[in-house]
């Protein structure tokens, strides 16, 4: 009985060349796209993912206490503003899908930025991290603002007392959708930072609509129920930062 060598011979193999070929000119330049929409639509998922990676970095810095309050949170804030506003271009969302998604497809970790990026707010937001103290140390404006009790400027006080009243009336008006609603929210939210870091009653709750309405899509709206949740929320954080006014 004959036995077949392990390995095949120069008679007994020959590689298929064909199927190494390619059809694609090895020297030549390839171009993902090759129309002015697709162009477009691949500058902006690589500004996406530039945003991500940037983003990471900043939120690392802060936690590393390498950046401080007062010049991390312009920086996370713009950086979340423009993110929002390339997935607002319907091509682009659709070709991006969600983060998660986007970054398994683009072998991504970056876990700081996703879990920012899901909040939609800086960590001094989200947290109150940022005191009215420690902004009046970083500028020397805003401390001249303040006024004689406790520090706290009148001007911060009268804008965020004006944003609680814009956001309830919104709701009153029927406002429902994420487009509409967020911005509002976002200011009040940002502008009760400017007056004081305690986590009063219902400021809590307050960041929950917050991200609750960063994760909807920009045309989704909020139910009647939820409408009714919120207005009543928002009423009762009103009170409560008005005692600690007193």
């Amino acid at each position: 009985m004959n036995q077949q060598p392990y390995a095949p011979t120069p008679g007994t193999y020959r590689p298929s060349y064909a199927a190494q070929t390619s059809s694609i000119p090895l020297n030549e330049e390839q171009k993902l796209y090759s129309t002015l929409q697709e162009r477009e639509l691949h500058e902006a998922l690589a500004e996406v993912y530039s945003i991500i990676v940037t983003l990471d970095m900043l939120e690392k810095a802060y936690l590393r206490d390498a950046v401080p309050a007062h010049e991390y949170t312009p920086a996370c804030l713009r950086l979340i503003a423009q993110y929002n506003m390339n997935l607002k271009n319907e091509a682009v969302a659709e070709s991006f899908g969600d983060i998660d998604s986007f970054k398994a497809k683009y072998g991504m970790h970056h876990p700081n930025a996703t879990a920012r990026l899901k909040v939609g707010v800086p960590a001094t937001v989200e947290h109150a991290i940022e005191s009215s103290h420690a902004r009046a140390m970083a500028s020397p404006a805003a401390a001249e603002q303040s006024s004689g009790s406790g520090g706290i400027s009148a001007k911060a006080v009268a804008e965020a007392t004006g944003n609680f009243i814009t956001t309830m009336d919104g709701l009153k008006l029927n406002f429902k959708a994420k487009d509409q609603l967020h911005p509002l929210l976002g200011d009040l939210v940002m502008s009760l930072n400017k007056v004081t870091s305690e986590d009063f009653e219902g400021r809590g709750k307050l960041v929950q609509w917050l991200i609750t309405l960063n994760g909807m899509k920009a045309n989704e709206e909020l139910s009647d129920g939820q409408t009714r949740d919120f207005l009543f929320d928002l009423n009762q954080a009103y009170n409560a930062f008005v005692k600690i006014l007193e």
